[in-house]
């Protein structure tokens, strides 16, 4: 199973709920840039809070089960983008025996 950090409804246009603080927001930031694309994109970015594209190419990463884009870590780190328990515990490991 794959473990994306945003909505389910994502794939049908409903962007992420931004403003969303979390204590944890570092830690997933650090995790998320530690990682090799494994695949990019021909397009640039969104702000989710503008609207408007970066100038920034898009890429997709995985870690542990979870998957997520530059895009994603962008609007985290400047929009605080809400982000599932689920997918923060996957990428950091919680509650792996």
């Amino acid at each position: 199973m794959t473990i994306f950090p945003i909505t389910a409804n994502f794939h049908r246009g409903e962007v992420p709920r931004l403003g969303v603080r979390r204590d944890d927001k570092d830690r997933l930031l650090n995790a998320m840039r530690g990682q090799s694309p494994i695949a990019m994109a021909a397009g640039y970015l969104t702000d989710y809070a503008t609207g408007e594209t970066t100038n920034i190419t898009d890429a997709m990463y995985e870690r542990d089960g979870a998957r997520w884009t530059e895009e994603m870590t962008y609007n985290l780190e400047h929009n605080d983008m809400e982000v599932s328990d689920e997918f923060a515990d996957a990428l950091l490991g919680r509650g792996k025996r």
